[in-house]
């Protein structure tokens, strides 16, 4: 009889013990039901059940990379703690949309860092994805691009401001794409300009501008000089490819990059033949604009100011747009200091054309 009672208060405290060592169901629950697993981003551990996580609603003008930045944490992070309820943050930080909740902190009730200055905040755009040449296309907006627009800045006569719009938009992470000549790249101010493309393949990707910025269409125009363009009638295919593939040499050379199939007609003069021969040697991708800024025309001839392009530019601004400036406007730099902020206020992503053709 006492070893039958033995037995049983031995077989007692062992349940009591096993289920004693049994997690506890947490009283209060993770703000979805499914964390993370070890799976999506392995060296990044994802929020306990046990405590609550801080949570932020993105809000428009937000990017993964600016709120990483805000909340002290790391894309990476991010990215593991959010990609089981929004799948798509795990490829691709871009995909991010205004409303999503995300979890910022592992515990509760942290608070964001102090507010960094908008000209060290990162953008989360990319730069140099070109797309494959493919067929012939000619844009004037890019279609289907969400809510970005492409600020584009051709190269092809006065570079006086360029080096310090570069470096604004160097210290406000805005990824452009640049249409430089051959002929202003290979200028001791164009090899500045170009040097700066070089350093930073992540914001800044080039395009064609031809050589000599001569009107391929009707002939004439040109710059620095108009001596190399045709003047006395239409430009021939032979004429269209050599100014293509004599600037190409020279941009390749100085900033890395090799600019096809990205071109932009000077002037914006084209037509189906001078598609043809810039396509024959592989410059498929024609990119024209639909917002021009006039920023190559000073305010003593009637061009705009500042805050006239700007608000040119914020207030017509659609999804995939394309902006048309130059590296030479005379108000382009202090246009962008409003404009840039004033195109994130409206929630557009600034970009390449290459992010945006994606």
């Amino acid at each position: 009889m006492v070893s039958r009672r033995a037995a049983a208060l031995v077989a007692m405290l062992v349940l009591s013990a096993c289920t004693s060592s049994l997690s506890p169901t947490p009283s209060g629950s993770a703000w979805f039901s499914g964390q993370p697993t070890a799976t999506s981003t392995a060296s990044f551990p994802a929020p306990t059940a046990a405590s609550a996580a801080t949570t932020y609603v993105v809000r428009a003008g937000d990017t993964l990379f600016s709120i990483a930045r805000a909340w002290g944490t790391s894309l990476g992070q991010l990215q593991a703690w959010n990609a089981a309820r929004y799948p798509s943050l795990a490829t691709d930080p871009n995909s991010l949309q205004v409303g999503w909740e995300l979890i910022v902190a592992g515990g509760p009730n942290v608070t964001p860092l102090p507010t960094v200055k908008p000209t060290t905040s990162p953008s989360g755009c990319n730069a140099g994805n070109r797309v494959a040449a493919g067929s012939q296309q000619t844009f004037a907006a890019i279609p289907n691009a969400g809510h970005a627009v492409a600020l584009t800045l051709d190269m092809g006569g006065r570079l006086d401001p360029a080096v310090d719009i570069l470096n604004f938009l160097i210290a406000n992470q805005v990824c452009v794409t640049l249409f430089p000549t051959g002929a202003m790249a290979q200028t001791t101010e164009g090899k500045a300009v170009m040097a700066i493309i070089r350093a930073h393949p992540e914001l800044f990707e080039i395009g064609n501008h031809t050589m000599h910025h001569c009107d391929l269409v009707t002939g004439g125009g040109g710059s620095p000089t108009t001596a190399p363009c045709v003047t006395n009638g239409t430009p021939t295919a032979d004429f269209i490819r050599k100014e293509l593939t004599d600037s190409a040499v020279i941009l390749e050379q100085y900033s890395g990059q090799d600019p096809a199939p990205y071109w932009r007609p000077p002037y914006g003069s084209i037509n189906d033949a001078v598609r043809a021969a810039a396509a024959s040697v592989g410059y498929t991708k024609t990119f024209l604009w639909d917002v021009d800024t006039i920023d190559w025309k000073p305010i003593s001839d009637g061009g705009p100011t500042a805050e006239q392009i700007a608000t040119k530019v914020i207030s017509r601004a659609v999804d995939g747009s394309v902006v048309l400036m130059h590296l030479g406007g005379y108000e382009t730099l202090d246009a962008l200091k409003i404009m840039v902020p004033g195109l994130r206020q409206r929630g557009f992503l600034l970009t390449s054309l290459s992010d945006m053709l994606h």
